[in-house]
């Protein structure tokens, strides 16, 4: 008998029926997934995009070791690749995995429901792809040196990273295999996600775009720095359109964490696709050592929500000592917002992280001519005894 999803103690749809291609050009299950932990845990046979098919990566020994877990509640094979979704859960903050999987059971992908089920059962190759997203297209092109963000992410944070002598070479944009976009052809493709980077600097994408069935839910996470209006005139008459405009806070907490953004230029974009999209454009931010206690603030100035945990480096919000955590805290909880207070509540301050993320800061205000207590004047006494 075909097990429902409902029935599985623990399962997550993407390693099943989703293509995620990083922007250095890997295949990987999801994009919240952390890969540097994957890499360093697991025996995974790398996959590029430049080298293998599609096929190639779904018969791939790792994720059919990750569908088993998921399929058998492996926990011990789970618990560091998945570390965002399970301390999301954790602290009662809902995480992609639960987002995913209520989509097929009651939204927009419940047509295809029994079709997952009976995948996951046959343990066969996807008949169907609930999402695409393929970063390698556009590689790490990106115009903002965000602080949380990597070299493997962003050519500016990348060229950035190298004035200040952290590395000494640019990562290559992603190649992809001379067939991907006709084996990305033969799926019926629910949704088309796109990423970065900055996606709306890819040219690549909106060739894609114009090509695509108009039913064919899109999904675009931009910086907003880029001029929508050619975007505009090729998705107007398409069924869905979700924008995600990302930013960190109001516009001295986005410009400082994300540098080299102007939040009244973002905000004007906005506007732009809020005019022609509606509600199905939004504002989404990290959550963040730095920003976290700012979110309500901005989450209320024009529809948006708290998106993704920084789980990966110093940014995260285990970097926050406890007596600023108790000043964040109180702010949190004047503004009644549950998930942030639980998520904040639930950290475990890590010294080590707090230093390397201080010291991350200090060496980029030298270089950008910024200075993290104008911003956040509740860091100083830990900024000015920081060695950066």
């Amino acid at each position: 008998m075909v097990k429902k999803l409902e029935d599985y103690e623990y399962m997550c749809p993407e390693p099943f029926t989703n293509i995620h291609t990083g922007a250095p050009g890997i295949y990987l299950p999801c994009c919240i997934m952390d890969y540097e932990e994957l890499f360093k845990s697991h025996e995974h046979e790398v996959c590029e995009t430049e080298k293998h098919t599609i096929e190639d990566w779904f018969n791939g020994t790792f994720i059919k070791k990750l569908r088993k877990a998921f399929k058998e509640n492996d926990k011990d094979f789970l618990k560091g690749i998945c570390k965002s979704c399970i301390k999301s859960e954790q602290a009662g903050v809902r995480s992609h995995r639960e987002w995913y999987l209520e989509r097929f059971i009651k939204d927009e992908f419940k047509h295809k429901k029994e079709e997952l089920e009976k995948i996951i059962h046959e343990e066969s190759f996807p008949t169907f792809l609930h999402s695409v997203n393929a970063d390698s297209i556009g590689g790490a092109l990106c115009n903002l040196s965000c602080n949380m963000c990597n070299v493997a992410s962003s050519t500016k944070y990348n060229s950035e990273a190298i004035k200040l002598k952290e590395m000494d070479y640019m990562i290559p944009l992603a190649k992809n295999y001379k067939n991907f976009y006709k084996d990305l052809e033969k799926f019926e493709i629910i949704e088309f996600k796109m990423t970065g980077g900055e996606p709306l600097l890819v040219e690549k994408h909106y060739e894609i775009m114009s090509k695509l069935s108009k039913d064919t839910i899109i999904r675009i996470i931009t910086n907003g720095t880029v001029n929508p209006t050619r975007l505009i005139k090729i998705l107007k008459d398409f069924k869905q359109v979700i924008i995600n405009v990302s930013a960190e806070g109001l516009k001295e907490v986005s410009d400082y964490i994300r540098h080299g953004s102007n939040f009244d230029i973002v905000l004007k974009h906005y506007d732009m696709m809020q005019k022609v999209w509606g509600d199905n454009v939004m504002f989404t931010a990290t959550i963040n050592a730095l920003n976290i206690s700012r979110l309500p603030e901005f989450l209320n100035f024009r529809k948006g929500h708290a998106g993704s945990p920084v789980t990966n480096n110093f940014y995260s919000v285990n970097s926050i000592p406890d007596d600023i955590k108790e000043l964040y805290l109180n702010k949190l909880y004047e503004s009644g917002n549950i998930d942030l207070i639980k998520y904040l509540e639930n950290a475990k301050y890590n010294e080590e992280d707090m230093w390397g993320m201080l010291r991350h800061c200090k060496r980029r205000d030298r270089l950008r001519g910024t200075n993290l207590v104008d911003v956040f004047p509740e860091w100083k006494e830990y900024y000015e005894t920081c060695n950066g």
